[in-house]
């Protein structure tokens, strides 16, 4: 009796549309930042593909870059942003990925509107429009001296490849350097400043 073997061809990720070069054996995502945050209201138990992450050079884990989209202008220091974020109190939070403006901590998340979320920090951290991006930083600085919270500001940013499981305390994933992705399928938004430090082409 003859088998037939079927092949099934690998499908990427949704968003990812070509792959040129990734991460060797991928890489170990540090889930830590991750402690806290909510989606929807609720844990967010799986982490999407096409997660923004840096190396950290001292242990060797990727890590998350945590972002928001401003949702409307603002020059105080509560902040209207869209409500795809993992952001959670006490993390710090600049306007940006090239790291050119002060950056503060996050003193308190309002949820309660359907359409956004205020993000309230210790201080302003200057005027933002509508479309920038809040990007995670180390801790408090004063303008023009704000810094990523892991790797340089020229550190390469790689996207995952893969959902990672929040529920243990690392994750690994394959880790895309050089390739085309949608950007409309990313859950965490990136502006220009953090797109220069990638190899990856978005449409």
């Amino acid at each position: 009796m003859a088998f037939l073997k079927r092949e099934r061809e690998y499908q990427h990720a949704p968003g990812i549309e070509k792959i040129l070069e990734d991460v060797i054996g991928g890489g170990t995502v540090d889930r830590s930042d991750m402690a806290g945050a909510l989606f929807a209201g609720k844990p967010l138990d799986e982490l999407p593909p096409l997660a923004p992450v840096v190396k950290d050079e001292a242990t060797g884990a990727y890590h998350v870059v945590k972002t928001a989209r401003i949702y409307e202008a603002a020059s105080a220091a509560k902040y209207k942003v869209q409500k795809k974020h993992l952001f959670t109190v006490g993390d710090a939070v600049t306007l940006g990925g090239d790291y050119t403006r002060a950056s503060d901590v996050i003193k308190d998340i309002d949820k309660s509107d359907p359409k956004f979320d205020v993000i309230t920090l210790a201080a302003t951290i200057g005027a933002a429009s509508e479309g920038d991006v809040l990007v995670q930083a180390k801790d408090k600085q004063a303008a023009g001296s704000a810094v990523p919270k892991y790797g340089s500001k020229a550190a390469e940013v790689c996207l995952t490849m893969s959902p990672i499981d929040l529920t243990v305390a690392n994750g690994s994933s394959g880790l895309l350097v050089m390739g085309t992705v949608t950007e409309a399928a990313m859950l965490l938004p990136i502006d220009a400043a953090l797109k220069a430090r990638t190899r990856i082409h978005f449409v």
